[in-house]
């Protein structure tokens, strides 16, 4: 763990002091404490965001704007599992561990729960390409003013959090494919001092969930993760990679089990004649969630400036006798932000 100082606070202290701190520590977020380290909060960097879009300055108390709920846990309950479940699901920078009088007894961070040397050097090579060229017709009239990746999520653009979710993961090469309102996403994205790299490009006319893909001259990875701009995932990567090269899949899906409620009875007719009804019946599927792992040779498959889908390059790899498989996870592992409904819901999230 790094030094311990670093993740800690006292709530009379200045937004600038905890911001020096959350440098420091790499996780965006600081513990705030009493001189008896007893749990008062938890502050991150969307709560501070919040603070300076209300008028405090880098001068102001954090003491505002903290959490004075935390999640915490308690140092006689700790469980691994559940804790990985806690910060993937939380999408938390930091877990204080607390004993029966609530003293803090030591901070635990995703480089503590998230630990293997060769996982990490394996999600650290890896590249992720996102589409990020779409119109966000779903998203209107919000995205009549803004690009689908700039609308803000808890006072921050959705696909910077999508970013800093790989990044957790030690993710650091990123390809952006773009086009429409292209350069306001490229001059934001620039202007952030980030700690991943990012490279962009331009499609010169829709070319389909992948086929843009094949603009892309720099992926230097074996295998690659291709996600949306617009869909937030709280899953365990390394798990997602081992599968896919235990099983040497060309292509990884990652799934979802979900059930639809058909909101009116069902009537089955038969002559005229009422045969069977069926009261809002409950339909269950397994959905695409739009992300994938990829062996990079699926680029050959990709046509030059031609449009093309990814349904219609799975088809034609599997029509050629390719391995594609399937990782799945749970609804609650994903948001899709690219729907208003799920949008709204997301405001509340802490993300």
């Amino acid at each position: 763990m790094r030094n311990q100082k670093n993740y800690f606070v006292f709530k009379n202290e200045s937004i600038k002091d905890a911001i020096i701190k959350i440098k420091k520590n790499g996780t965006r977020t600081v513990v705030v404490i009493d001189k008896y380290m007893h749990l008062l909060g938890t502050l991150t960097e969307g709560d501070i965001q919040k603070g300076l879009l209300k008028k405090k300055t880098i001068k102001s108390s954090i003491s505002p704007l903290f959490k004075k709920k935390p999640k915490k846990i308690n140092i006689s309950h700790i469980n691994e599992d559940k804790i990985k479940k806690l910060f993937l699901l939380g999408q938390y920078g930091v877990l204080p561990v607390v004993d029966s009088n609530n003293i803090v007894k030591k901070v635990l961070t995703w480089d503590n729960i998230f630990k293997t040397e060769k996982k990490d050097f394996n999600l650290k090579k890896i590249d992720v390409v996102i589409m990020a060229g779409g119109k966000g017709k779903r998203l209107k009239p919000f995205t009549e003013i803004l690009p689908k990746p700039l609308i803000p999520v808890n006072s921050r653009p959705m696909l910077e959090h999508i970013i800093e979710n790989f990044n957790n993961f030690k993710f650091s090469k990123f390809h952006l494919v773009l086009n429409h309102q292209a350069e306001l996403i490229k001059s934001y994205f620039r202007s952030l001092n980030k700690n991943y790299k990012m490279n962009f490009f331009k499609e010169t006319r829709a070319l389909g969930t992948v086929g843009g893909i094949a603009l892309i001259k720099k992926i230097l990875s074996e295998d690659f993760i291709i996600t949306n701009c617009d869909t937030l995932f709280k899953i365990d990567y390394s798990k997602l990679y081992d599968l896919h090269k235990r099983n040497d899949n060309l292509i990884t899906l990652v799934t979802s089990k979900t059930q639809l409620i058909f909101p009116y009875g069902v009537c089955g007719i038969k002559d005229d004649k009422l045969v069977s009804m069926l009261e809002k019946p409950k339909y269950n599927f397994t959905v695409n969630t739009g992300l994938y792992l990829v062996k990079k040779k699926i680029i050959k498959f990709l046509p030059k400036n031609k449009r093309m889908d990814m349904t219609d390059l799975i088809q034609k790899v599997m029509k050629l006798g390719n391995k594609v498989g399937v990782y799945q996870i749970s609804s609650e592992s994903w948001t899709d932000l690219g729907q208003l409904s799920d949008l709204k819901k997301a405001q509340n999230l802490n993300i």
